[in-house]
């Protein structure tokens, strides 16, 4: 047994450094905070709250075998899942989330986020020493400062996010060594990793190296001589490096691509500027970073900075790549400030929150810059005095401190104002409400949601945490024609990527199936069935109109679009295309106008006896439109509504024998001096006669499934005569149906929202199962990939080992 040397076991210890090192660093900045598991101050903040801790939640479900990796009908009436698997979801970090209980995630989350950054201590530590041959106490420093950037400690709260950073000094090293080496190896198997772990990180990682590799080049270029030659050759290794480390990851980027591209690109790009001047020099300095004011988080230790900007003043680095280092800065800094490049750097969408996502690219070649510039004068007599102990450990000491004063101010104000034993009794609450919702109704099928969540007012994602099929969606990976649908209707706003079930809206949840209402408000047609349970404040309503999975439609529901100026209008021609007649399921009531100024705004309507007023605020219809109104109706006031997931439809006043008067009032919303000129409130009224004879018609028709599950769905349908049977379930090509045995084709219905069968009078068995579109072509890419790379290198070891 051949035993290992000095240098390895001191490498190896040095590595182990590197990792517990940021592993403690990150510890103490938690209890330094008083964050969750150090003190009450919840590790959940943002998107972690409102969406990841339930992603990972619905994750460990499905290693549990409780749910399906590939569909669900938790959210948004049913998706694809795996954009939501490869997005959110793919990094082998993940899978230590069953080690721990539900409702101790939040812990799984802090441990995870430990580790990560220990790797990209390693990881970028390895770099320096691989690519510029420094010192490990030079490497250690300027890898603790890449490591506890502004970006990696904002972005905890994305922790889909960090494993990125562990492979791009891994990607850039494969550069180094195609140019230098003409090796292709290593930079094909790490592009391929960093797309099977977040494919959207990878995404931004590809364009980078794009850039960097360029510089490599004119660094390399500049001591061998230009060569048009040289440049086509490595320019071709480079771009198959690419090809073949997507082609290796096929098994789970061809199905991602084909799940997410529904979505197609935003094109709405906003002002041309992201931020101001100041913003731009603040994010430059520690302790300066403000999530209110769209700074940039550039900041990445002060010394590793100053020697990076010394790169470009050393006469000892050749013209041309100090020139080369000069434009990848401005470029990348440029892309934290300009809309376009920004849309660009983000997959042809303007991002919807978490404003300069890509400032760690700019860490990252700050490191390269200044590892560089050390590298130049590390064999000077006068630097080599400089890595003494005695200097090298207080500037180690001095960077320790000022990461730590600058990520402590950067915590303060993410993890503030949500505590853990909230969130601890919230889970329990939810859980014990649903279990005792199913408890009682243990049918295939029917739909939940719930209009307040963990942290209040907010976007759902609890289906997938807790295993009910709900409406709400709040995710870069839904089925994005669902959501369409579901906002038109009025859940939320139009042109969003996401839907928020915020208050109940009788005629269309019964149409999709929604038997159970959590609301803070009763609201009218549904009836009270329990009430509120360890400590939730909560009520549960039943909606006793509420249909099945399927029910009896004319024809022209299929391929059918729309019409309508709001979404009262586009419910009436939805009933109106079901039952092949025109339906006045709604109808535009009057508004007397009290105060009209710039400020203020107020109306009375008159509701019709034996109907359900509703109100919904007309506004542009652009995604992420963020200017709100506080709405009054009566007593009840609404914060803030017509603006991103709370622009719906909102109730005015249940069913009486007599018309009633009701007073609406439109203010400015808190922060805001006025209210939007164009935002106009449109009133209609739900007569429930008429409603309730058309839930008695298609009630007669219903197709009541035996089997709902994610990804599947079966049970027998009995015709009066041939026709069309809709379904409230999304239309996607992965779904194959039969009926009675024989193959059937899925239609698509409401802009795709839905989906009909053609059924046979009698009896139909209709089975219905999803498979993931690309998965199997995927997988046979990547395999057959696989098998040819390694054939070549054998066949290549082969040839050396006979020469």
């Amino acid at each position: 047994m051949t035993r290992p040397n000095n240098r390895t076991l001191v490498n190896a210890a040095f590595y182990v450094t590197c990792f517990a090192f940021s592993a403690a660093l990150f510890v103490a900045l938690a209890a330094a905070g008083h964050v969750y598991p150090f003190g009450d101050n919840s590790f959940l903040t943002e998107d972690l709250k409102y969406q990841y801790i339930d992603f990972f939640s619905w994750f460990r479900r499905v290693l549990l075998g409780e749910a399906n990796l590939r569909y669900s009908f938790a959210q948004g009436l049913g998706m694809n899942t795996w954009g939501l698997y490869s997005y959110y979801l793919a990094s082998p970090f993940n899978l230590l989330c069953v080690l721990f209980p539900q409702d101790k995630l939040t812990l799984f989350v802090f441990v995870i986020s430990a580790l990560k950054l220990g790797c990209v201590h390693i990881s970028s530590a390895w770099y320096v020493q691989k690519r510029f041959g420094l010192s490990k106490p030079a490497a250690f420093l300027f890898s603790a400062s890449f490591t506890f950037c502004s970006w990696t400690v904002s972005n905890l709260r994305n922790p889909l996010w960090i494993d990125c950073l562990i492979f791009l000094p891994i990607c850039a090293y494969g550069c180094y060594e195609l140019i230098r080496k003409q090796r292709m190896a290593r930079l094909i198997i790490a592009t391929a990793l960093n797309v099977m772990f977040c494919w959207y990180t990878a995404y931004i990682s590809i364009l980078f190296l794009c850039i960097f590799v360029l510089v490599e080049f004119v660094d390399y270029n500049t001591a061998e001589g230009f060569s048009w030659r040289l440049m086509l050759d490595r320019a071709l290794r480079f771009a198959g490096a690419m090809v073949l480390g997507l082609l290796l990851s096929a098994w789970t980027f061809l199905p991602t691509i084909l799940a997410m591209a529904k979505g197609g690109p935003i094109l709405a790009l906003g002002p041309l500027f992201r931020t101001g001047p100041k913003s731009l020099v603040r994010g430059f300095i520690p302790c300066m970073w403000s999530n209110k004011h769209n700074t940039p988080q550039f900041y990445s230790g002060i010394i590793m900075m100053l020697l990076a900007l010394s790169l470009l003043f050393n006469r000892k680095v050749p013209a041309k790549t100090r020139i080369a280092t000069l434009v990848a800065t401005v470029i990348l800094i440029a892309s934290s400030i300009l809309s376009p490049l920004e849309y660009i750097w983000c997959g042809m969408r303007v991002p919807n929150g978490f404003y300069s996502r890509t400032p760690f690219l700019l860490s990252f070649f700050t490191l390269w810059a200044a590892s560089y510039a050390l590298q130049t004068l590390k064999n000077q007599p006068k630097c080599l005095r400089a890595y003494r102990p005695a200097v090298v450990m207080p500037l180690i000491a001095l960077t320790v401190i000022e990461l730590f004063a600058n990520a402590h101010v950067i915590w303060n104000q993410l993890y503030s104002g949500y505590s853990e034993d909230a969130n601890t009794t919230y889970v329990a609450s939810a859980t014990n409400v649903l279990a005792a919702i199913q408890e009682e109704d243990p049918a295939p099928f029917y739909r939940i949601d719930r209009t307040t969540t963990r942290a209040g007012s907010a976007a759902l994602n609890e289906g997938l945490a807790l295993g009910y099929n709900q409406l709400s969606s709040y995710s870069s990976a839904n089925n994005p024609q669902a959501i369409a649908l579901l906002n038109s209707l009025g859940y939320s706003s139009v042109g969003e990527f996401s839907t928020r079930y915020a208050e109940p809206i009788l005629a269309v949840d019964a149409l999709l199936g929604v038997k159970y209402a959590i609301a803070e408000h009763a609201p009218a047609g549904y009836i009270t069935t329990k009430t509120a349970q360890n400590g939730t404040e909560s009520t549960v309503y039943e909606n006793p109109y509420s249909l099945s999975v399927g029910v009896a439609a004319s024809d022209d529901i299929k391929n059918s679009e729309l019409n309508g100026a709001n979404p009262f209008e586009k419910q009436n021609d939805l009933y109106s295309k079901i039952l092949g007649r025109n339906v006045g399921l709604y109808a535009k009531i009057e508004a007397t106008t009290i105060q009209d100024s710039q400020n203020s705004k107020q109306w009375n309507v008159t509701v019709p006896a034996g109907s359900i007023g509703y109100l919904y605020i007309n506004k542009n219809a652009n995604a992420g439109s963020y200017w709100p109104v506080a709405l009054t109706i009566d007593q009840r006031t609404i914060q803030n509504e017509a603006w991103r997931f709370d622009n719906n439809i909102r109730q005015i006043a249940g069913t009486l024998d007599s018309p009633s008067s009701h007073n609406i009032a439109m203010v400015p919303a808190e922060g805001y001096t006025d209210i939007p000129q164009g935002d106009e409130p449109v009133f209609y009224a739900l007569n429930l006669d008429t409603f309730e004879q058309i839930i008695d018609e298609l009630k007669a028709s219903e197709f009541v499934p035996t089997v709902f599950e994610d990804g599947e769905i079966e049970g027998e349908y009995i015709a009066k005569d041939d026709g069309t049977l809709l379904l409230s379930v999304p239309y996607d090509e992965g779904w194959n149906a039969t009926v009675n045995g024989v193959a059937a084709e899925l239609a698509p219905a409401a802009d795709k929202g839905l989906s009909c069968l053609n059924v046979q009078k009698g009896t139909n068995k209709i089975v219905m199962t999803y498979k993931t579109p690309g998965a199997s072509a995927g997988l046979t890419i990547s395999l057959a990939t696989a098998t040819a790379l390694v054939a070549a290198g054998l066949y290549a070891r082969h040839r050396k080992s006979r020469r």
